[in-house]
């Protein structure tokens, strides 16, 4: 069993999350201690909220005042409600939490059912709780509940063979957790430093994201959208947004692993684009023809067009190595447009001209006319997206897989690392 121990010092927001799975009858309220129910021996959010906070001092030190924990027995367990309560219980009382108000929610929504416990992290008289060296605690406790109750080890769960994933079938029912185990998968194993990149992975799998902004009480706020599609490509279910999957895997978690790829993928790049490279020197005729002779040296494509078939995007991605990259990304010579120009006029190959892309043998740099021919390219498509993110301004609301809208994307990364930067620096 792993426990996954989190704080916060959003209560709505924990109770929020677990009362909203709840009233779709996803999530049941197993247990609650020092809390009061209703005359029907229910739990209602308010009630819970407000019996919590009036526990909290107003002039409380503590800023986290909110513990949140899930126990995750092993997948083939199949415990009781009974069983469940009682580890609740138990795990409670060891970690110090015994005399906490607290309430405990099952959680079915997935496969792997599992249970969530909101507590507080300070008593009435607004003193923290011992919170030392907890996770090792936790730990300890789990180890000795599974010894107790004969369950399966955690260590078996870390240490299981994983199987591939599955693509999203709409067929099959309980799309959220088809869509939730993509989810986790790609984060987990691969690469990428764009939304156009992360959709190109999710492809294989019949799931595309699109970003979501709305503004509620004068606020903004990004988050993201996962629609299950068809073998090829369109949508054929309905959007489920990322809070709904659960948390992590949301805007902030893409965002942030997007970020830590940008680093990763480098000494990666030259590997793909000499792949890339000989391939297109032997002038396959065909999309077809390209995507076949990848495949015979490890990498998928998808390539993306607009409605007159024009390509406007075009990512290659190694499965294996876990990595995605736009043919942008692998320099300035492999863009879309190259792409689409070789298969309007297949009679004219670039990529045989050695003074542009380098010898078979020994790669060169590109010459300054290429250079110079592909920055002017560049800075006219830069400007192009620019004149069209004022146009939209702050009226558009969702992105699809448009490069303007992955050039888009990128920028306010740039921004706000920007001024990360300079708040260090001050």
């Amino acid at each position: 069993m792993i426990a996954k121990i989190s704080s916060t010092a959003n209560l709505g927001r924990a109770l929020g999350y677990n009362f909203k799975k709840v009233r779709q009858e996803e999530t049941t309220v197993l247990l609650a201690g020092g809390l009061y129910q209703n005359q029907d021996g229910r739990y209602a959010m308010e009630q819970v909220l407000s019996d919590m906070q009036q526990l909290i001092p107003n002039k409380c030190r503590t800023k986290n005042t909110v513990f949140h924990c899930s126990l995750n027995p092993h997948p083939d367990e199949k415990l009781s409600d009974e069983t469940l309560m009682q580890i609740a219980r138990e795990y409670m009382e060891a970690l110090g939490y015994g005399n906490q108000p607290y309430i405990v929610f099952k959680h079915n929504d997935i496969a792997r059912e599992h249970i969530h416990i909101v507590s507080l992290r300070v008593d009435s008289e607004g003193r923290k709780l011992n919170d030392r060296f907890e996770k090792r605690r936790s730990k300890q406790i789990t180890d000795a509940l599974e010894r107790k109750y004969n369950l399966i080890p955690s260590s078996k769960v870390s240490g299981k063979v994983e199987t591939e994933t599955p693509k999203v079938d709409i067929g099959k029912g309980n799309i959220r957790e088809q869509v939730a185990s993509v989810f986790r998968m790609v984060l987990k194993h691969y690469r990428f430093c764009s939304l156009g990149e992360f959709n190109a992975i999710l492809n294989k799998y019949n799931l595309t994201v699109e970003e979501v902004k709305t503004e509620f009480r004068g606020r903004k706020y990004d988050g993201l959208v996962y629609v299950p599609t068809d073998g090829k490509g369109n949508k054929a279910g309905t959007p489920i947004h990322a809070s709904d999957i659960g948390r992590g895997v949301g805007y902030t978690a893409v965002q942030n692993r997007m970020q830590k790829s940008k680093l990763a993928v480098k000494p990666l790049v030259p590997a793909i684009r000499d792949k890339v490279l000989q391939t297109m020197r032997t002038s396959p005729r065909t999309e077809e023809g390209l995507r076949q002779w990848l495949e015979e040296q490890g990498l998928r494509v998808v390539i993306r067009k607009n409605e007159s078939g024009r390509i406007y995007g075009i990512t290659f991605i190694d499965d294996e190595v876990g990595i995605a990259l736009n043919g942008s990304r692998l320099g300035k010579g492999y863009a879309a447009n190259i792409f689409n120009a070789y298969f309007s006029n297949s009679t004219y190959n670039p990529f045989l001209d050695e003074t542009l892309y380098g010898s078979p043998s020994v790669r060169l740099e590109q010459s300054a006319t290429v250079q110079t021919l592909q920055q002017n390219t560049e800075e006219s498509d830069n400007l192009v997206d620019e004149l069209i993110e004022d146009m939209v301004g702050e009226s558009f609301r969702t992105t699809g897989n448009d490069d303007w809208k992955e050039a888009a994307w990128q920028r306010k990364l740039r921004r706000q690392s920007k001024v990360k930067l300079r708040r260090r620096k001050h």
